[in-house]
């Protein structure tokens, strides 16, 4: 029997220990009861009776905190829908993964100490109804007997406790011991847990390294885009990049190892789009590298004296693919698109996109983009057109890992919100689709190369601040498939719009949601809102190592 259907034996044994206390006491008179045990009979009652009411408290709270989804389900539970729940198999992964080692060894230990001593109370309590030829210690029986249908009396025979006054005084003196607090347990468990969530681990530091490439060469792509899109027809051009998690699958390419590649979609003359594959070339490695040649020269004298001559060879990822300056980057979509291809750019570390003879046969287009907030308001009256839960925690993730890709680059300069986010539409046949894969349109703007170079300005407290708010928004909306406006509606209240009051919204929203979310997704939102009631938030290294420890990595478990 595992410790947890044990516990669920303890809660559920309690309650029938009381009772056959009360009855012996009240069948043999409170005088002659007082003269044999004086008094401890009664005090021993009521420590049962705080110690049933600690436990139930204890177990819910443990049950909770590890987000067992059964109990997620209810709101007030009682005690036996507690017992049935820890009676589930499913039940004790959560819980063991929750507490970890050697807090679970701690709480077997408990639960051993609270069976041993009921084991001990129940075989001196003869009037207990119990199955034939079951043992007077055990628990499962006792239970099991209560429960039979054709058990009309509680309690059957002489009212009898068997136990002399020396061992109740031990049974009462020791059931007031710490070695049976589980809240105790519980606590340090917590406590642990609080400390572990603000010290990021080492996959979180080499995934805060990742971003922080990705991140450069982002900023060199808005620079390259700016010298890139200048042509006759057009003041300005509207370029959208795609939002990706870029987390490798498989732990043996590093987070470093990878090379980044951005996907892009710009509008063309019938008002398509046209896709773009840029891939940026790693600055660290150089395009070409020497190669050593040595040649043996005679002398006049006969002896042969060695030369050496050095050439160039290319080290580039398409050594064979002609390059070509993009000059006009809406001619060569145009091209592309009229030849069925993906328009295929790198990056170069000069901050310049080349056009290779390298093409990807096209997909389906997109015919256009709409926004997240769009979706969702389709998505109350069209069941049909909901995500599924991994689609809702990919969109999650790719936005979340994106957040702190990009900003604070130019692509990010402002909090995203289901406005900001675009979702491709795609005509299959007669089929309509809206794909889950987001992106974020941004005006590529020459001008903002002179003041800031495809990097935004430092993130103040308050613009940080901010941002992680619109973040945990966009979550609940996007796990909710509703707007935070239209869940306002739901409970009578206006359309959040300021700071705090759209604070005070999502942190209600969240409460409201702990039994309808993942405990993952109740993660991530919760750790947003923690950042925002920060007096002070510095967008720094250790920032987004916490970042990824605490928001991007519940997602990551997951999703992938």
């Amino acid at each position: 029997m595992s410790g947890f259907e044990i516990a669920g034996l303890v809660l559920g044994v309690i309650p029938i220990v009381i009772e056959a206390l009360s009855a012996y006491q009240a069948g043999k008179g409170l005088f002659a009861i007082m003269r044999k045990s004086h008094g401890l009979v009664d005090e021993l009652i009521h420590k049962l009776k705080t110690q049933r009411l600690h436990f139930y408290l204890d177990i819910l709270e443990l049950l909770r905190e590890a987000r067992v989804p059964a109990i997620l389900m209810e709101s007030d539970p009682m005690p036996d829908k507690c017992v049935e729940i820890l009676q589930a198999a499913e039940t004790s992964n959560v819980v063991e993964q929750y507490l970890g080692s050697p807090f679970f060894d701690n709480f077997l230990e408990i639960i051993g100490l609270y069976e041993k001593y009921l084991q001990k109370i129940t075989s001196k309590l003869s009037h207990i109804v119990r199955p034939k030829n079951a043992a007077r210690g055990d628990l499962a029986a006792v239970i099991q007997a209560r429960k039979c249908p054709d058990t009309c009396l509680s309690f059957k025979g002489k009212l009898k406790f068997a136990i002399d006054r020396d061992s109740l005084g031990i049974l009462v003196e020791d059931l007031g011991s710490e070695r049976y607090s589980l809240g105790k347990l519980i606590r340090r468990v917590k406590t642990k847990r609080e400390w572990e969530a603000r010290e990021p681990t080492g996959s979180s530091r080499t995934l805060t390294y990742a971003v922080s490439r990705v991140r450069e060469r982002a900023a060199s792509l808005y620079q390259a885009a700016c010298k890139s899109c200048v042509c006759d027809r057009h003041l300005l051009h509207t370029l959208m990049i795609r939002l990706e998690h870029r987390i490798p699958e498989s732990k043996v390419s590093g987070a470093g190892s990878s090379a980044v590649a951005f996907r892009l979609c710009v509008p063309i003359e019938d008002a398509s789009l046209q896709r773009i594959e840029v891939h940026a070339r790693d600055s660290n490695s150089p395009t070409t590298k020497p190669v050593v040649n040595t040649t043996s020269a005679a002398s006049g004298g006969g002896l042969k004296i060695p030369s050496i001559i050095v050439t160039e060879t290319s080290n580039e990822s398409y050594p064979t693919a002609a390059r070509v300056l993009v000059g006009c980057i809406c001619k060569d979509a145009q091209s592309a698109r009229e030849k069925g291809r993906v328009l295929s750019l790198e990056l170069t570390s000069a901050a310049v996109l080349e056009a290779t003879d390298k093409y990807n046969e096209l997909p389906h287009s997109y015919d256009r983009l709409i926004s997240l907030a769009d979706f969702l308001k389709d998505t109350a009256v069209d069941a049909d057109a909901r995500m599924s839960p991994i689609e809702q925690t990919l969109l999650a993730l790719n936005i979340v890992s994106s957040v702190l890709q990009l900003r604070p680059t130019v692509w990010c300069s402002q909090p995203w919100n289901s406005i900001a986010i675009k979702l491709p539409v795609q005509a299959v046949g007669s089929m309509i689709d809206v794909l889950r894969t987001p992106y974020i349109e941004q005006t590529i703007d020459p001008s903002t190369l002179k003041t800031q170079g495809g990097v935004s300005v430092d993130l103040t407290t308050e613009a940080a601040k901010t941002t992680m708010l619109e973040l945990a928004i966009l979550l609940l909306e996007i796990l909710h498939h509703k707007s935070i406006a239209e869940w306002a509606a739901r409970y009578d209240q206006t359309d959040p719009r300021t700071y705090w009051e759209r604070y005070a919204a999502a942190t209600r929203w969240l409460e409201l949601s702990t039994s309808k979310l993942l405990p993952r997704h109740i993660q991530a939102v919760e750790e947003c809102l923690k950042l925002c009631a920060r007096s002070k938030l510095s967008w720094d290294t250790y920032f987004q190592q916490f970042y990824c420890e605490n928001i991007i990595k519940p997602l990551q478990e997951l999703a992938m």
